[in-house]
This record gives C-alpha cells, structure tokens and sequence, in this order.
C-alpha cells in the first residue's frame, strides 16, 4: 500500500462518475470543501492486508503530532500504483482503514470509493507538506480498536453480578467454585499460557483411526478414516435434529462467491486476508460470515405471518489460516459448520429466538462434553446490557449455569452481544464450540424485508445468528480433549455413547462360540446400535485389550455357557475406572434395555466399517 499524505489548507473534491457498480454512496455532482486537513491518498496494492494497518494510524498520529492537529481525509488514488489490488478487494480494504482511522479516536472522513473524482487542493509550504508512505509485509501486530473491553463480571446461576479484574481473580466467588469458567477468564484477562507439548485430541485421533494430516492436500486440509466419518454424519444428524425441531427450513448455497457482489464484498469482513481465492477471477472460496444466507434470505418474499423465519444450513467453509497456526483439529483451513438464521419481526420474537437457542445449545454442550468443562461467555455493548439484562440473568437462572461478561462502549460488529459455548481442554486452552448473536443491523444493510399487517414493506430489525457447531472439526477435538479430562483423572476415556464408532463388540471367548456371538450381534445390530465382532483366532485377553484400546464403551463377552443360557457378560466401561471396570452377566433384552438407556434420544447410524474385526483393514 502507498499513502501520500498532504497537508492542505484548502481541498476540495467532487463526485463525477461511478467506475464501479459496487462504489460507495455518493451525490453525484455535489462537492465537499474543507480547511486544514491532512489529506490521505492511499493505494491499495496486490497482496495487501490488514497487518500493516497499526503502522499506518502510528505514521498518521506521528505525522499529525509533528504539523498539529488535523482533521484526516483518507482519499482513495489509484495513481500511486501499477499494481492495484482487484476492486472489491481494494474497496473492503480501504472501508477497513477508514474503520482503523476512526477506532483510533482520529477525527477523519472518507471520499467514496469507485468513483471518478475532480479536485482541488492547496498545499501548505514547510518540509512534512508532502510524505510518501510504503507499506510492505506485516512490522507490528494487526491493529486492534484500543481497550475494546472495559468492564468484566461475573453473573451466578441466582443473577448476581460479581465484578472480576486481572487482580481480583482467585477472589471472586464464583470463579472459586467453577474451576473451567476460572480458566476461562484467566485466558480472557491475562492471557492464554504458550504450550509446547501437542494437544492430546491428535494423539487420539491417529490412535482411533478418525482423522489424519493429508500431504497430498494444502495444509491444514484434513482426510477422514471411516469411524471419522461415522462421528462427522452423526453430529450433522443430531444438528439436524437440533435445526428442525427449532422450526427451520434447511437450504444449501453454492461454496464459491464473487467478489465484485456488493453484499459478499461487504460480509467478508475484517479477516478477508485470509480468503481462498480463485486466481485470475473476482472470487473466493466460501468463508464463514454467512455470504449465502442473506442474499438468500433478501429474495425471499416474506409476509408477518412467515416471521419469525428460520433457515438452516450445513456449510463447508474456507480460511487460509497462517501455516504455523494450524493445529490438529482445532484450527484447520477447510472447515464444516452448522448455521442457523432467524429473522425477526419484532423484539419480543428475538428475545423468544435468542433464549430457546442458548436453551438447546446448552442442552448440545452437555451432550457432547461433560458440563464441567464447559463455560459460557457473552459479549455486549454496554447501552445493551442495560436494556436486556434481565433476560440474561432470566436465561442463566434457566440453564443453571454462570456467565462471563465482557462490557464495550460502542458496536464494533455487526451485533449488539453474542453468547459463546467454550469448551476448556485439560491443558488450560479453550475452544468456542456455540455460539449466538443478536444482530440490529444487517436487516436494513442487506435490504432483508417482509410485509406487515398492514401491507407495508418493513425492514427486519433483528436477525439472531447461531452456530450449533461452529465447526464439526472444532467439536470433535473438544470430544477427545473431553475424554482426555478423563483419562487424567483415572477414568476410561471413551467418546459419547451415541457417537462411539462401535458402541458394543461382541468377543467369542472360542471359535464353537462364533455362531452364538453373531447371533447376539445380529440382535444388537437389528435394534440400530453398531456392533463388532471379534472373529480372530486370538487369546480371550487381548481381544479384551485391543476392543479397551479402541474406546469401544461396551463389551459382550460369550461362551458355550452363555449360549445356554441366553446370556452375554457385559463391561458397561462407561465412567468407570482404569483398571476396574465392572462386568455383569446379562439377558439379551437386559443388554438391549442398557443400550437404549446409554443412547437416549440421539441419532442412530450404521457402522461404516465391517463388523467382523478379522475384515477390517489398518488406517493408520
């Protein structure tokens, strides 16, 4: 990028001619004078990003400290280049250093950009009247609004607000009882501890056949190993489940979008840096701001009989992470997630919205992680705290759980607060898994309308976001790290019943046991649980070993004696202890019942490898 930067006593500018259909908003022909003001003429080149910007308000503020104080005029000026970014690159770019400029408490205004521009200026005559600025790479750290946050409390499951501070910590009541939601907070206001050693959930996830690194793939593009695959379609079927009963319709957009599309130039937001995209063309693969929904959403005819309206997707997104920052499954580049949209005619509908899905995330949380490593966090513009905070204290009363709340002074985003579901991995690290945003601007930004009762055209004042995974990647990670809490704890590690690849292996104590043992399986499998059987020609003990070592949660143990009878000896593994874990002898309808009871109400699927243990080949 280039700035040149020029202190004028006079300038003046005027709106000829757009060059773009997607320019900014500008009157035509209408011009716009000022006096002493530093003039900013930016050009933003190819391969141009965001990571420079905390150089650019840095030379901008030195500059001003050294003329006197200015007001700022950033002025888009194609000319100081031949090696321009593409247009909708270079337009998201310029809007977001305007938006630095600004967050950095600078007096300063912006000329639209993408149009044909007359001007007239009158350049002040002392040495620093006119500096060049070239921005290469990345000297400083991105720039961030200064002290985003300013206050932070802890609200309890009876509502009371406990204020917390980086110096108060170990002293506030709730965090004294919640040891997760303590880290949580610690990695909030202090700051996350730097860990050398690799996350449990990729030794798990080689060690289970899930997951794997795939060379022959960009970095952080990963191949999954059919049991992989198994759990991935089940947490897509329990979203599912989740999505519809909430009264969505499900829909599917496309993974590519184009740029020069003024809504998708406007979604891709602050980290468009680290866009896919298709060289040679005005495009990207998808990223995970939503670009579908609401085109999607404004081309839909709606009545207020529709509202609230509700979509769903299953998204497969793209995010050019930094190499050195891809980890396992916690940060990949290719990610699938689960998004939910409900657009809403009034307030109270929003309230209804915003409360049933932090309801259902919450009951989500603890179906997949043990509610104990678990946290709940929001994040809220204060004048909205104010307006709604009971509703906050109402919900967590509801979900018996405390928050943490971190207070700003103004909208730096699109929503007004947002929930986060924070999974906390025995290393200290955290993880959002859920999440929930009240949303009072992209109704109006977007053209998101529907009819009223009286025939009126209205705008959508309020659309709630939500992610019930905000990535499966994510998800299965914080399973894995949830079962390495238990392991440290001298538990078995295991994954939920309901998502275990195989929930029961049947092992033949002998080979005149084998036609028994299928028998038994064949039950199991007809009732819709994955079953294995361990046909090889090996010692009782380590078809024992080897069924523990593969985390499958139940174990059916048959003889010639348990033939006679009907039976099996079952090793339910479930929350037992390393080392004692109990065994029972069971009727085959016993089994079952202690099936259906560890299964519950969530989604059932077939196993995805053979039953027959002697058939399956090694993944890894």
């Amino acid at each position: 990028m280039k700035a040149l930067l020029l202190d004028a006593q006079e300038f003046s500018y005027t709106p000829v001619d757009k060059e773009i259909d997607a320019a900014d908003e500008a009157e035509k022909g209408k011009s716009k004078e000022y006096r002493d003001v530093l003039v900013a003429f930016v050009a933003i080149e190819k391969g141009d990003s965001e990571s420079f910007f905390g150089d650019v308000v840095s030379d901008i503020k030195e500059h001003l400290a050294a003329i006197g104080d200015r007001k700022v005029l950033l002025y888009p000026y194609a000319h100081l280049s031949e090696d321009l970014a593409p247009s909708g690159e270079a337009k998201k770019l310029y809007g977001a250093l305007f938006e630095a400029l600004l967050n950095a408490g600078l007096n300063v205004e912006k000329a639209p950009f993408g149009w044909t521009k007359s001007f007239e200026i009158r350049i002040r005559g002392h040495p620093l009247a006119e500096t060049l600025k070239t921005y290469k790479g990345k000297r400083r750290a991105a720039y961030t609004p200064k002290e985003k946050f300013y206050r932070f409390f802890v609200i309890d499951e009876n509502g009371d607000e406990h204020e917390v501070t980086p110096s108060n910590i170990n002293e506030v009541k709730p965090l004294q009882e919640n040891d997760a939601l303590r880290t949580f907070v610690i990695n909030e206001l202090i700051g996350k501890k730097e860990h050398h050693e690799e996350p449990a959930h990729i030794k798990y996830m080689k060690k289970l056949e899930l997951v794997d690194y795939c060379p022959e793939s960009d970095v952080g593009h990963l191949k999954w190993y059919p049991n992989g695959v198994v759990i991935r379609d089940l947490i897509l079927d329990y979203a599912e489940s989740i999505a519809l009963s909430w009264g969505a319709i499900k829909m599917q957009n496309p993974l590519i979008y184009r740029t020069d599309v003024e809504a998708i130039s406007m979604l891709q937001g602050e980290f468009h840096e680290r866009d896919y995209k298709i060289e040679g063309e005005n495009m990207v693969l998808r990223f995970a701001s939503d670009p579908g929904a609401f085109p999607f959403v404004q081309k839909v005819s709606l009545s207020y009989r529709q509202m609230p309206f509700k979509v769903y997707e299953e998204a497969q997104c793209f995010r050019k992470e930094q190499s050195g920052e891809v980890v396992g499954l916690m940060r990949v580049r290719s990610f699938l997630m689960t998004d939910h949209h409900a657009f809403c005619a009034s307030e109270e509908q929003a309230r209804q919205e915003f409360r049933r899905l932090t309801t259902l995330f919450k009951e989500l949380m603890d179906s997949i992680i043990s509610p104990n490593h678990w946290v709940l966090g929001f994040e809220i513009v204060d004048e909205y705290y104010e307006r709604y905070k009971g509703m906050f204290k109402e919900l967590l009363r509801e979900i018996k759980k405390p928050a943490f709340f971190k207070l700003m002074n103004r909208m730096t985003h699109y929503y007004a607060f947002k929930n986060e579901f924070q999974a906390i991995f025995p290393d200290g690290s955290n993880l959002q898994i859920s999440t929930v945003q009240w949303d009072v601007k992209n109704g109006e930004r977007f053209d998101i309308a529907f009819t009223d009762e009286n025939g009126e055209r209205k705008h959508v004042p309020f659309i709630i976001h939500a992610s019930s995974f905000g990535s499966i990647e994510r998800a299965l990670a914080s399973l894995l790290e949830s079962a390495a809490w238990d392991e440290k704890s001298g538990k078995v590690p295991l994954l939920p019943f309901w998502l275990s690849p195989e929930q029961v292996r049947v092992i033949p104590v002998s080979e005149r046991a084998l036609k028994y043992a299928e028998s038994v399986a064949d039950q199991l499998e007809s009732a819709g649980y994955r079953v294995g059987i361990d046909d090889r020609d090996m010692t009782l003990s380590k078809k024992v070993a080897e069924a523990k070592s593969h985390w499958v949660p139940v174990l059916a143990v048959v003889g010639e004696k348990e033939a006679e009878h009907g039976t099996a000896n079952v090793v339910n593994r479930i929350g037992a202890v390393i080392g004692k874990e109990p065994s029972t002898e069971m009727r085959i309808d016993e089994l079952k019942s202690l099936l259906s009871s560890l299964q519950g109400d969530k989604p059932k699927r077939r196993m995805y490898v053979s039953k027959y243990i002697s058939r399956r080949p090694k993944f890894y």
